[in-house]
C-alpha cells in the first residue's frame, strides 16, 4: 500500500464530546488520493482513545497519546513528526470540515510548478454561537470583523492567520524547525512567520471558511483568553522582536478607560471575574452598548496580560454547549415560570419540555422544543424522550418547580471545567430557607428500615439519624464526592448518558436517577454534590403526598430486586411495620389520635405494592 500523500493532523486534550463531530465529517470526505488521520491525544482525560477507536472501522487513523499537559505546541510538534504524508493539515477537534475539505486543500499543492514557492493554504473559522446576548453583543460581530479584515489582508501579513486550520509540505514545515514547543500561546502564528520568512507563500481561501464549535461562549472566557493572549506577547516578540510594538500612545479617552482597567487587572483569574460580571450585565443593556463593554473588557485584559506576562496557564477546553431538559405533566404554569429564568441566563442553553401525556398539554413556545409523548410513563421516561431532541454536550435535568439565579447555568458550566467527567448537583434549600440533603449513599436495606421506623422520627434533626438513613452528611458543610445526587436538579455529560442507555424506564417515579448513577459510575464517571450554586426548590407541589409514598416504596423495591433483593427489603420494612404497629398501639391506648391497625394495614399494602 502506497504511502499516503495527505496527512491530517488533529491535537485533542479533553475532546471526547467534540471528537465525534470532527470525525463524523471526517469519515465522510470526497478524495482520491491516499490520506491518514493523526490524533494526537494530549493525555487521555475524559475516555477519548475509546471515542476515537470507535471510528477505526471509518477512517484511516492513527493514534499519538502523550503524557500531556504541556501544550498545544508540543502535542502538534509529536502530530507534524510522525505524520507520513508530504502534506500536512493540520485541524483542530472543534472544527467541522466539509466533504471536500481534504480535497480542496490537496489541490492548491498538487500541481504546482516546480519552481514555485512552498505554499501555505489557510482556511479561516466562522464561529457558531449559541444565541444569547454575548452572542449577539460581541461574538458574532467580532468574529465577522476579524474574518473581514483576513480577507483583506496583504499577502505579507497573512501569517497573522495562521491557526486552527491550514495546510503545508511537510519538507516546508521540517525546514523552519516546526512549532516551538516551549511556546503556550501563539504557536501557530509564531511558525506563520517563519514560514513566509522562508519564502512560503501564504493564502487564504475563502472557500475553505470552516465552522468552528469552541469559540468563546461568554464574556467570561473571552476576556480571560485575551488576558493569555496578551501575555503571550513577550514570549512571541522575545522570538521575533523586529515585530514588537510600542505600547498605545492614543490618549483618547477610549484609551484611557482601557488603561485605567488594565492597570486594576493583575492575572487571568482578575480577567475572568470582569467578564463575570458583564455577562450579568449583558442581558440587561442595549445590544450596540454590550458589545463597546465586551471590547473594553477585552483590550483592558489584554493590555494587562502583555503587562504581567503571566503564561503560567494552561488552555482550557471549549465550554461544553448545555441542553435543559424539564419533564412536564400537570399545571404548565411553573415550566413556563423556568423558561424565563432560563431566558435570563448568562449562559445561553437549549430549553427542551417534555410533555408526558399532561391532563394540560404545554402550550407551543417560543424557543422551547416541546416533545410530546402519547401515554405517562414517570419521570424516567420523559427525560429520555427529551434526552433524544437534546443537542448539547451536556444536559441539565431541571425539575419545573426551580428558583434559579441567572448565572445558574454558567456556575454549572465553570463546575463542569472542574469536574469533567462528573454528574453534579447544585446546593438546594427549599422556600424556608432549608438545606436538603442533596449527597445520598447508594440505598442499604438498613436505610430503609431506618426510615420506615415511624418512632424514630423525632430524631430527625440529628447527624446520627441522617447518616442512618443514608444521608452523606460531609456534602452538607462542603463539596464532596458522594455515590449519588437528588435527580431535581442533575447535570449529565450526555453522550455518558446515552452511553447506558438513559434511565431504566421500569421506575416510574423514584429511585431511577440512583439506578441511573450506578450504571454511570461503573462507567468511571464521578457523582459530585456542589456547594455552589444554590437553587430553590419548592418540591412535592405535582403530587398529593400518598402517591409520593407509594412512588418511594415502589422505587426503592425495584431498585433492590435490581442490585440487591427484594426479599430483604420486604422482610426489613415488614418488621419495621410490626415495631410501629406495637408503638402506635401503646400511643393508641394513652388516648393518641392515631389508629394503629390502619397505619399498619397502609404500610403493609404500600410493602405489597397494592393500590
Amino acid at each position: 500500500m502506497p504511502p499516503p500523500l495527505v496527512s491530517v493532523v488533529v491535537p485533542s486534550r479533553g475532546g471526547a464530546t467534540r471528537l465525534p463531530v470532527l470525525l463524523d465529517a471526517l469519515s465522510a470526505q470526497r478524495v482520491a488520493a491516499e490520506w491518514e488521520l493523526v490524533v494526537v491525544l494530549d493525555g487521555d482525560l475524559d475516555g477519548s482513545r475509546v471515542v476515537v477507536e470507535g471510528f477505526a472501522d471509518r477512517l484511516p487513523i492513527r493514534i499519538i497519546e502523550r503524557a500531556g499537559g504541556h501544550g498545544v505546541a508540543a502535542a502538534l510538534a509529536d502530530g507534524y513528526a510522525a505524520a507520513y504524508g508530504e502534506i500536512v493539515i493540520r485541524c483542530d477537534d472543534d472544527l467541522t470540515p466539509a466533504p471536500d475539505f481534504v480535497a480542496r486543500h490537496l489541490a492548491h499543492h498538487v500541481g504546482r510548478p516546480e519552481d514555485a514557492p512552498a505554499l501555505g493554504v489557510i482556511g479561516l473559522t466562522r464561529d457558531e454561537f449559541v444565541d444569547g446576548p454575548y452572542a449577539s453583543s460581541y461574538g458574532r460581530p467580532a468574529n465577522e470583523r476579524l474574518l473581514a479584515a483576513a480577507y483583506a489582508r496583504p499577502a505579507d501579513q497573512r501569517w497573522l492567520h495562521w491557526a486552527a486550520c491550514n495546510s503545508v509540505r511537510k519538507a516546508a514545515y521540517d525546514a523552519v524547525g516546526g512549532f516551538d514547543p516551549t511556546m503556550a500561546y501563539r504557536e501557530d502564528s509564531e511558525l506563520g512567520l517563519r514560514l513566509a520568512r522562508s519564502g512560503v507563500e501564504i493564502v487564504i481561501d475563502p472557500a475553505l471558511e470552516i465552522p468552528h464549535r469552541g469559540p468563546a461562549p461568554d464574556a467570561e472566557t473571552r476576556v480571560a483568553r485575551a488576558f493569555t493572549s496578551g501575555a503571550s506577547t513577550r514570549a512571541f516578540e522575545a522570538r521575533h522582536p523586529e515585530q514588537a510594538t510600542p505600547a498605545d500612545a492614543d490618549r483618547g479617552p477610549w484609551s484611557r478607560l482601557v488603561a485605567a482597567e488594565a492597570d486594576r487587572l493583575g492575572s487571568r483569574a482578575d480577567a475572568a471575574r470582569l467578564g463575570r460580571r458583564l455577562d450579568r450585565l449583558l442581558p440587561r443593556v442595549p445590544r450596540r452598548a454590550g458589545g463597546k463593554l465586551v471590547a473594553w473588557a477585552v483590550e483592558s485584559a489584554a493590555s494587562a496580560g502583555r503587562r504581567v506576562g503571566d503564561d503560567t496557564w494552561e488552555r482550557e477546553a471549549p465550554a461544553p454547549t448545555v441542553s435543559v431538559v424539564v419533564p412536564h405533566h400537570g399545571d404548565p404554569t411553573p415550566t413556563l415560570a423556568l423558561i424565563e429564568q432560563l431566558r435570563a441566563q448568562t449562559c445561553p442553553v437549549q430549553v427542551v419540555v417534555s410533555d408526558d401525556a399532561s391532563p394540560t398539554p404545554f402550550p407551543e413556545t417560543a424557543g422551547v422544543e416541546v416533545v410530546r409523548r402519547a401515554t405517562n410513563g414517570g419521570f424516567g421516561a420523559n427525560v429520555n424522550s427529551g434526552a433524544a431532541a437534546a443537542t448539547g454536550d451536556a444536559m441539565l435535568v431541571l425539575n419545573s418547580d426551580l428558583t434559579l439565579e441567572p448565572t445558574f447555568v454558567a456556575d454549572m458550566v465553570a463546575a463542569a471545567h472542574a469536574h469533567p467527567r462528573a454528574v453534579l448537583a447544585p446546593r438546594m434549600v427549599d422556600e424556608h430557607g432549608v438545606e436538603a440533603w442533596v449527597g445520598r449513599s447508594f440505598p442499604k436495606v438498613r436505610h430503609d428500615a431506618v426510615g420506615w421506623l415511624t418512632p424514630l422520627a423525632r430524631f430527625r434533626s440529628t447527624t446520627a439519624w441522617h447518616r442512618a438513613v443514608g444521608h452523606d452528611v460531609r456534602a452538607h458543610t462542603a463539596e464532596a464526592e458522594v455515590d449519588w445526587v437528588v435527580g431535581a436538579a442533575m447535570w449529565i455529560p450526555l453522550a455518558d448518558f446515552r452511553a447506558v442507555g438513559g434511565f431504566d424506564e421500569r421506575f416510574f417515579m423514584n429511585s431511577e436517577e440512583v439506578d441511573l448513577q450506578r450504571r454511570l459510575r461503573q462507567r468511571g464517571l464521578s457523582v459530585v454534590a456542589l456547594r455552589s450554586p444554590t437553587v430553590l426548590h419548592e418540591g412535592g407541589g405535582s403530587s398529593p403526598s400518598e402517591s409520593r409514598r407509594r412512588w418511594l416504596v415502589q422505587g426503592r423495591l425495584s431498585y433492590a430486586d435490581k442490585w440487591g433483593s427484594r426479599r430483604r427489603l420486604r422482610a426489613a420494612l415488614t418488621a419495621a411495620t410490626a415495631a410501629n404497629f406495637v408503638v402506635n398501639t401503646v400511643r393508641q391506648a394513652a388516648g393518641r389520635d392515631v389508629d394503629a391497625v390502619g397505619v399498619a394495614r397502609t404500610e403493609l399494602a404500600l410493602i405489597r405494592g397494592d393500590r
